[in-house]
């Protein structure tokens, strides 16, 4: 994303939710914590930190990709965009691998 285009996600809640959903849907974490470093970044961190309570150090820290934010912070950093995270069914679905049998094995017959 250029300059330019991180400019226009500040205070866009439609674009910053169209941003982040291109990015939740590669299923790639280092992408979708990417995407929300650069929505972050566009706003103005220090009004930010100080409207969603959350330390300004603290979020660079976080969301620079040395470590794996928890899901509250998100949640936080979502709800400071103004977006919400919601769930549907995936379109493309991955092959499971079968499911364990649970229970005790069954007997072998005696000879």
């Amino acid at each position: 994303m250029t300059d330019t285009d991180a400019k226009q996600l500040r205070d866009n809640p439609a674009l910053i939710a169209y941003f982040l959903n291109q990015a939740l849907e590669t299923d790639d974490l280092p992408t979708i914590l990417k995407a929300l470093r650069e929505a972050l970044r566009a706003q103005n961190v220090s009004a930010f930190s100080r409207a969603t309570g959350l330390r300004r150090d603290r979020l660079y820290k976080t969301f620079d990709g040395d470590i794996d934010p928890d899901f509250g912070r998100i949640l936080k950093v979502l709800e400071g965009l103004g977006v919400q995270l919601t769930v549907k069914e995936r379109t493309v679905t991955r092959p499971k691998p079968p499911l364990p049998r649970l229970g005790r094995p069954p007997k072998t017959p005696k000879e």
